[in-house]
């Protein structure tokens, strides 16, 4: 009898090892936990955390892209992001004048040490930066690695006017040009620029409503937004990086909010696109509302807001991140909002304290939906989705 238990003792002991050792196996594997939210899809999470969809229904044993709100799913720490198993997109920060670690690090979204280890036999034990080392990044933001631009000083140039021009302040090109002094330039001469964006920029040629887009931008799959038909989601530089950082700045202040539903934008070349008398040049795009009970067409489908109790919070955030502090620096040409439905808004933010002032030049409500007042303007039909029309990006002379 005493052997028997003997054994049994051994038998329980070597299975509650196993166990032991899949769990632990198991939390090794899959340490982070992410709880569904309204809105949410699979894409979006994995793109979110820098997986495949893939590599999250594996961790979670699901069969198919049905998820449910509140569920939990474990997302892998090392992920198959649809390439390389275990990393996220590297890409690669030359370094430039008056760079930190931290800095690079706060502006990638990496970590500071990640990027130390992940560089070591570049940085050395120190972890001393020199300008033009090459390193690489795990970025969490959608920030592209800047480019150089050698730029050639013309005749009626000021540092001011280059750095409005690129985007960068007057202290910004003296820190990159440390062995030139500004105020011996001349005509001729040349200073180098680091300035985000892709090597070869876009350009929105002729009117919205008779135009084309050269070297167009794709709006990405969105860990924050749903691209209603990728093949027509082509815009301007300026235009895709407006949208996403906008999309992302809502989603940090209501991280509970859906995907937010992008329409057309235009076509890669721009040019006519069917069902539509502009989005032709990469600069209008078709955007859904905020909803505060998601339906199950949603963000697939746009929304009538007449219908469906809007997320105001959320949807104001958009509002005032794409159009800005003010018409006089707003990036935004129009905005197209069904009247009834700019009424709704205009309400909701003068109860909760929004300035007449701002509203004024804001809304085109309540001076009528012909007034010629307002960034946001009626257009028949867009009561279930928002018209946005961006300015002529600066630089673009054949934009009208």
């Amino acid at each position: 009898m005493t052997a028997v238990r003997h054994r049994f003792a051994i038998v329980i002991a070597f299975v509650a090892a196993l166990g032991v050792g899949t769990s632990a196996a198991a939390a090794e594997s899959h340490t982070r936990t992410h709880t569904v939210a309204k809105g949410e899809t699979l894409g979006g999470i994995a793109q979110r955390f820098g997986c495949s969809p893939d590599a999250i229904r594996r961790a979670n044993k699901l069969r198919g892209d049905l998820i449910r709100i509140g569920q939990r799913l474990d997302i892998p720490d090392r992920c198959d992001g649809g390439g390389s198993e275990g990393k996220n997109e590297i890409v690669v920060h030359t370094v430039l004048p008056g760079d930190t670690l931290a800095g690079i690090a706060k502006r990638y979204g990496d970590d500071v040490d990640a990027i130390a280890q992940r560089n070591r036999k570049v940085l050395g034990k120190k972890r001393f930066l020199k300008v033009g080392q090459k390193l690489r990044i795990a970025p969490t933001k959608r920030v592209q690695p800047p480019r150089k631009v050698r730029y050639k000083i013309e005749a009626g140039d000021t540092l001011g006017a280059i750095a409005a021009r690129y985007e960068l302040t007057v202290s910004d090109i003296k820190r990159m040009n440390p062995k030139k002094d500004p105020r011996r330039l001349r005509i001729g001469d040349t200073i180098d620029l680091w300035v985000e964006g892709p090597e070869v920029r876009s350009a929105a040629v002729g009117r919205p409503q008779n135009g084309e887009l050269v070297n167009a931008q794709q709006l990405p799959a969105g860990r924050s937004w749903y691209r209603r038909r990728p093949n027509r989601s082509w815009g301007t530089n300026e235009t895709i990086q407006l949208l996403t950082e906008a999309f992302d700045a809502v989603r940090k202040k209501h991280p509970n909010c859906h995907d937010m539903a992008v329409g057309d934008i235009s076509a890669k070349h721009g040019g006519r696109l069917a069902g539509h008398k502009s989005h032709q040049s990469g600069r209008d795009v078709d955007l859904g509302f905020y909803f505060a009970k998601q339906p199950k067409a949603g963000p697939k489908a746009f929304l009538d807001a007449r219908n469906h109790p809007l997320d105001y919070e959320a949807t104001w955030e958009l509002l005032t991140e794409l159009i800005g502090p003010s018409a006089a620096k707003s990036r935004v040409e129009y905005m197209f909002i069904g009247y009834p439905v700019q009424k709704k808004l205009y309400d909701w933010a003068k109860k909760h304290g929004v300035k007449k002032q701002t509203l004024d030049w804001m809304f085109q409500y309540p001076r009528g939906s012909r007034a010629m007042r307002g960034i946001i303007r009626h257009e028949p039909g867009h009561t279930h989705h928002i018209h946005v029309r961006f300015k002529c990006p600066k630089g673009d002379n054949k934009c009208l």
